[in-house]
């Protein structure tokens, strides 16, 4: 379709088509080798093209068997390229709109053309009409990263084109003036074989049908929405904090225990009552008189959308770090899956104080459930976002929950210094980091009512931080669905640091942990070769816990990273919770 185009190139000067053919393969070598470092490249190029495939189906329709066909393919893809150019500040999406349902329509245009037209060539022409189709549905589905490989896709397509001018020129050149026909060369260079055709043709259906079974796959490790359970009565029922409005048997949970799922009232993040889910563990046999010591668990990063709450997922019980040794030991664990997840959002992440609040109200939860007989004893422990709600449950202990007798506190590779953490994390270049960074930033612009997405995040930016707050991150397979838009991000992300734009300034600042004193002894384990959260950044914070008063006893480990801190330095912090249930003096590591 491309022929006219070519011909109308060849009657250029020779050195003026080597030009073009030259400026062809830096631009395509560029798009495959940054395709999101070049996005108002790729914008700009896929208009044009649009619009020139478009022309190019126009102006041969009257060579077609069927011209009408022509006409309409011609006039979606000029209709697309418009639409491209008109649009100002196009997104990574937008583009993937726009580029997908002209893929839609070209390929069913072929489709129809292959099905009603004639010649040899109909099942070629209907083969390569269904992977457009095909591409076309996948594009519109992920687009993330069906427009990532698109680009390189175009950007093959431009280098190899640029070849082929370069070719033309070097013909020109060494031809006499008058003896080479265009229109002839410009054929002679696009004429391909039919097996060739063929051959691509169905390589390309074959990815295509491969990409949306990956894509397929992927969309389906993401959970499905909580059941009816998480949905709490309206009114709430009456009672303090901590009162049960309903629990199940989690069946199968662990050997050994009973499981409970708990829906209990909580004070969410705006102050009013809430509800929020979570899990109460309960081990076999008679509780002690003075009844059951309490493990509060705080969890880590599992995403901020609803669906994501730990409560659901399944096969969860062996999943606890130190589960064995507390069942063993007669605990209770009281694991929150915090306000918003599991029960309607927003999920409060990382705000320090909704975290412990919820941890709080599930040791309350655990001494109302009849069949847990917990006492008023309890340690909390949490790793990663855990940790940082561990260490706000212990600062809130005292005067949320007096009637509470918090004895340790214990926080594993904890989200500690949020400032140093966002600086690092916003400017690395990984994926994980823009994805927590990308839920963070999402979560507080809609549980804070001044903090706005447009105060610091680009344009472009935006809508690809919103698509990383709908997936969870409970195994890789989840988290591969964010990773194209996280690495989107690391073209255009903040417009403005939050660390030095109000209100998020305040915002990082209140859900800072060690704001204040923590009555109970500290533990901190720290995995020296944790990529997430740096071994520097968390000395730093426990210098600045220990010179404000608190008992902490940090404890770092070679060779350990983030995701598996707590299990692998479990036997450690079990032995220190049972000293701390135990009365005895608790280690100090301050100087």
């Amino acid at each position: 379709m491309f022929t006219r185009l070519r011909t109308a190139l060849a009657r250029l000067p020779w050195w003026l088509v080597l030009l073009f053919g030259v400026a062809c393969v830096v631009l395509g070598g560029v798009l495959v080798a940054r395709p999101f470092d070049s996005l108002s490249v790729l914008h700009w190029l896929v208009a044009a093209a649009l619009i020139v495939t478009g022309v190019a189906e126009i102006v041969s329709a009257s060579a077609s068997t069927r011209p009408w066909l022509s006409w309409v393919t011609g006039v979606g893809w000029i209709v697309a390229g418009v639409l491209a150019v008109a649009w100002p500040g196009i997104t990574l999406f937008a583009l993937a709109v726009v580029i997908g349902i002209a893929l839609l329509v070209g390929g069913a245009v072929r489709i129809a053309s292959a099905v009603f037209g004639g010649g040899d060539e109909r099942f070629i022409v209907g083969l390569g009409g269904l992977a457009s189709v095909v591409v076309g549905l996948l594009v519109l589905s992920w687009p993330s990263v069906t427009v990532l490989v698109l680009a390189v896709i175009v950007g093959v397509g431009t280098a190899v084109f640029g070849f082929g001018q370069i070719g033309i020129a070097l013909k020109l050149r060494g031809a006499p003036s008058g003896s080479v026909e265009p229109g002839e060369l410009a054929r002679e260079e696009t004429r391909w074989p039919m097996w060739v055709r063929l051959t691509g043709v169905i390589v390309v259906l074959v990815l295509a049908l491969g990409g949306a079974a990956i894509s397929a796959a992927i969309h389906r490790a993401q959970p499905d929405a909580p059941p009816e359970f998480y949905t709490a009565p309206s009114p709430l029922p009456d009672g303090p904090p901590g009162t049960i409005i309903r629990s199940e048997v989690i069946d199968d949970f662990y050997q050994g225990a009973t499981a409970y799922r708990v829906l209990y009232t909580s004070t969410g993040y705006d102050g009013d009552p809430t509800a929020v889910s979570g899990i109460i563990v309960v081990p076999d046999g008679s509780a002690p008189a003075e009844g059951r010591k309490v493990i509060a668990w705080t969890h880590g990063t599992v995403g901020v959308a609803s669906k994501c709450s730990p409560s659901l997922i399944p096969d969860y019980g062996p999943t606890l770090a130190g589960i064995e040794e507390f069942m063993e030991a007669g605990s209770v664990i009281a694991a929150t899956d915090y306000q918003g997840l599991g029960t309607p959002g927003p999920h409060p992440y990382l705000v320090g104080e909704s975290e412990g609040v919820g941890a709080l109200d599930s040791v309350r939860a655990a001494r109302n459930l009849d069949e847990a007989d917990a006492s008023a004893d309890f340690v909390v422990w949490g790793e990663s976002q855990g940790g940082q709600a561990s260490l706000f449950t212990g600062q809130l202990a005292s005067t949320y929950a007096p009637e509470l007798n918090l004895v340790g506190v214990v926080a594993s590779a904890p989200a500690s210094d949020l400032v140093d953490l966002f600086k690092a994390k916003s400017g690395d270049g990984t994926a994980v980091g823009k994805i927590l960074v990308s839920m963070a930033i999402s979560s507080w612009a809609r549980v804070y009512d001044d903090a706005e997405l447009n105060q610091i995040l680009t344009p472009a930016a935006r809508p690809l931080v919103n698509r990383i707050a709908e997936n969870c991150i409970l195994n890789p397979a989840q988290i591969l669905a964010s990773v194209p838009a996280a690495t989107a991000l690391n073209v255009t992300f903040l417009s403005e640091p939050p660390w030095d734009t109000e209100p998020w300034t305040r915002i990082v600042a209140e859900n800072t942990p060690g704001g204040t004193t923590t009555g109970a002894p500290i533990l901190i384990t720290q995995g020296e070769a944790d990529p997430i959260i740096s071994p520097n950044i968390q000395q730093q914070f426990v210098n600045k816990l220990c010179d404000s008063g608190n008992t902490v006893d940090y404890r770092t480990y070679p060779g350990i990273g983030h995701v598996t801190a707590a299990h692998d330095t479990a036997p450690d912090v079990v032995q220190w919770i049972s000293d701390r249930f135990a009365g005895k003096p608790a280690p100090n590591t301050c100087p």
